[in-house]
């Protein structure tokens, strides 16, 4: 991957009262989680502690983002709502100027109906 490269698809942060739905992108040498607000944003040497947990089936990643603990999934939790697909503009804006709808919206709204096992479990790999 470029630092120019942009990855972004739909997750949703699980665990107590943080769940939340939204878009993890990575551009830049950073990545960053956002519900129309960053929730984080770092760059990739500020992650540590990622493990694929073999009992979410491939579908999720546990991580360190500065120091704070996140599970992510890429599956739908039951009874969760999708991100807001209005969001796709503002998640894009979120990992840097010059990037736009029209350089990363083809590979985000492809991803916006993630929602079963095995779309999540491609989107970990």
């Amino acid at each position: 991957m470029t630092d120019s490269t942009v990855l972004a698809g739909p997750a949703w942060i699980i665990g107590g009262l943080h769940n939340r739905p939204g878009y993890l992108l990575t551009a830049g040498g950073r990545i960053t989680f956002t519900d129309g607000e960053p929730y984080f944003d770092v760059a990739f040497d500020e992650l540590t502690d990622v493990t694929y947990p073999w009992y979410w089936f491939g579908g999720g990643v546990k991580l360190r983002a500065a120091g704070t603990l996140y599970k992510i999934t890429f599956v739908r939790p039951n009874g969760m709502p999708s991100p807001d697909p209005s969001l796709v503009d503002v998640a894009l804006s979120a990992v840097g100027p010059g990037v736009t709808t029209a350089t990363g919206a083809a590979h985000v709204d492809a991803l916006r109906g993630l929602a079963d096992i095995g779309t999540g479990r491609k989107a970990t790999k």
